[in-house]
């Protein structure tokens, strides 16, 4: 009893937290912000956030003497968003996430290794996104195109935007939106029918892949 309890404060704690930012950080040699990664429920079809995005989310950089370290670029990293058809569904199981990754363009690649960064490069401060969902247990990096979807709209460091996510039995569709509610970019990713496909739990920023972070990574979120 005393379990069910705490699990209920939990809960009531994550799903109602103030509305004002809230900055969060992947230390270095870390996956996640914290020792539990509990964000909360969710029973909404409609779930939105503004991100803004730090320097260090585009700048992050694997030594050259990581084996990895191609491997380890050009991973997602997880930014935010809920499982679907169930409040104890695993994020491998069935999911929909936006993720991000720094601009490849930026990075020289040689065996495998990061070889060099290119600082000139104009897309230095950029950031990558794309939609990235688990459907009964399918990998998304294993589908690309149908559960890997990338934007082709590059984000801005410390600017704000929106995300939305619009769960439906059948699929979901990502939406990502300027600070000003303009619409810049959709995309829709076709998932198993199930009936609980609105419940889930909260999804929230990792690092990696596999890949720990080389460097403290951080997002600031703030609920809309």
């Amino acid at each position: 009893m005393l379990y069910i309890l705490s699990f209920i404060v939990i809960v009531a704690i994550a799903n109602n937290g103030v509305n004002a930012e809230q900055c969060r950080s992947v230390k270095q040699g870390a996956h996640y912000t914290s020792l539990i990664p509990f964000h909360g429920l969710k029973s909404d079809a409609v779930i939105s956030t503004r991100v803004r995005f730090d320097r260090s989310s585009a700048r992050y950089l694997f030594p050259s003497t990581d084996p990895k370290g191609q491997l380890c670029t050009t991973s997602w990293n997880k930014l935010w968003g809920a499982c679907r058809c169930g409040y104890i569904t695993s994020n491998h199981k069935d999911s929909d996430r936006f993720v991000f990754r720094r601009a490849q363009s930026c990075v020289r690649f040689a065996d495998g290794r990061v070889a060099s960064e290119d600082t000139d490069c104009p897309e230095i401060d950029d950031i990558e996104i794309a939609a990235y969902a688990y459907d009964n247990s399918l990998k998304p990096f294993e589908h690309q195109g149908t559960l890997l979807k990338e934007f082709q709209t590059k984000l801005k460091i410390d600017t704000w935007y929106k995300v939305t996510l619009t769960f439906e039995e059948t699929k979901t569709t990502y939406q990502l939106f300027a600070d000003n509610d303009q619409l810049l970019e959709t995309q829709e990713i076709t998932h198993r029918q199930c009936k609980d496909y609105k419940l889930g739990m909260m999804q929230d920023l990792y690092f990696g892949g596999q890949c720990p972070a080389p460097q403290a990574v951080s997002v600031c979120y703030e609920k809309v």
